[in-house]
């Protein structure tokens, strides 16, 4: 099953439009009636920042599952039926109900909803899907540093890294998951403590590289600095909260 990082802006929309989640998809990521983050189980989802995190690590969705488990979240405890949701993930557009099954399948594997009789996603038999767990409001997402994030930045994807290790790689137990066959299974780490960043080369067979340097040990990165793993390059970005703050004003 393969996994991949999700980014997305969100924007906000004053509440009181009509429409379900799904019909305002130009708006990807708006929760209606609910929280931009919650919490089940031993999951977070934040709709803002378009991520799910599952015991303290970030969990890599398609961005159709994603927005899937979104639109069972916000509609709980309401059944959706299989032809609302392809209307709603896929409009105008055909896809076999095997591929809706295999979604359904992602985010189970994804939140850990692996039982016969799923603790959070419901199966109705003949009908579609439903959420049946408890969700509750979430104030700060599990790890995240109060004061300031990195991210990294790569391609069309963004994630978010905290405090401590985070594995990059191609293996799916990774924290941070790249599919490229350049990419060694377990290929890097970051680490950071007291908000300082640091990179280093776990033996992968195509190297990690600061500019064309190979790294041979572990090596400091700073807000900007760009590297290299495998075949795809990645920027280190710190965002502070007054720099979000700063940036909503002048929007």
């Amino acid at each position: 099953m393969r996994r991949h990082a999700v980014c997305g802006a969100v924007e906000r929309i004053a509440p009181g439009v009509d429409g379900v989640l799904g019909d305002l998809w130009g708006f990807a990521g708006v929760f209606w009636g609910i929280a931009v983050r919650v919490e089940f189980g031993e999951c977070v989802l934040d709709s803002d920042t378009r991520e799910l995190f599952r015991g303290g690590k970030s969990v890599h969705l398609a961005p159709k599952a994603f927005r899937l488990l979104e639109l069972l979240i916000e509609g709980r405890p309401r059944a959706f039926s299989k032809d609302e949701i392809h209307q709603k993930i896929w409009p105008n557009a055909f896809v076999s109900e095997a591929t809706l099954a295999s979604l359904v399948a992602e985010i189970r594997e994804g939140i850990g909803d692996t039982g016969k009789d799923g603790r959070f996603i419901r199966t109705i038999h003949g009908f579609g899907y439903a959420f049946g767990a408890d969700v509750r409001d979430s104030g700060a997402l599990p790890g995240r540093p109060t004061d300031s994030a990195w991210k990294l930045i790569w391609d069309d994807h963004e994630s978010s890294l905290h405090e401590g290790e985070t594995i990059l790689g191609r293996d799916h137990s990774a924290d941070i998951c790249i599919h490229s066959e350049k990419v060694s299974r377990r290929h890097a780490r970051i680490t950071i403590q007291n908000d300082k960043v640091t990179l280093e080369d776990l033996g992968s067979k195509n190297g990690t590289y600061v500019g064309d340097k190979r790294v041979q040990t572990p090596v400091s990165l700073k807000d900007g600095d760009e590297f290299r793993i495998g075949s795809a390059t990645m920027f280190l970005h710190a965002v502070t909260d007054a720099q979000s703050t700063q940036t909503e004003i002048r929007e």
